[in-house]
């Protein structure tokens, strides 16, 4: 596996993290007051590890874009005529780790969208239950 396509993959995680919106959906249509207790008790710690999980992801990689423009301003500063050390073996070059941390940014953000439209799918069916379910509604239409 190339080290671009293990960057993606540790992203991935946050990519599937939370509740299955349909079996919610669901939940809420059939006022499951049981299923939306369990869905909506681990939704507090659920959030507050992925912003975590962001964050931390985040911060790796504004640390590695500054290392790698330090590294790519050293290259382009030495003495003219200074020895030029060797790459190591397997070493890439600045323009692929540039690429690859576009790419682990871009998986990044990705994933930040789809737990933002999560959050608020969630945040809806939740209001949805809430004035459907627990209003007498639910009750005076037989469900």
């Amino acid at each position: 596996m190339s080290l671009a396509l293990l960057l993606l993959a540790q992203a991935a995680p946050m990519l599937v993290d939370g509740p299955d919106l349909k079996l919610v959906d669901r939940a809420v249509d059939k006022c499951d007051r049981d299923a939306m207790a369990k869905v909506f008790s681990a939704e507090p710690q659920r959030r507050r590890a992925m912003v975590i999980a962001v964050f931390n992801e985040q911060q790796a990689i504004v640390a590695e874009r500054q290392a790698l423009a330090q590294r790519r301003l050293d290259a382009q500063t030495k003495p003219a005529g200074a020895p030029v050390p060797a790459q190591p073996a397997g070493a890439v070059s600045f323009d692929v780790e540039a690429q690859m941390l576009a790419n682990r940014q871009q998986a990044l953000d990705d994933a930040r969208m789809l737990g933002n439209l999560r959050d608020a799918a969630l945040d809806m069916m939740r209001q949805q239950y809430l004035l459907s379910c627990n209003s007498g509604l639910a009750q005076a239409s037989g469900k």
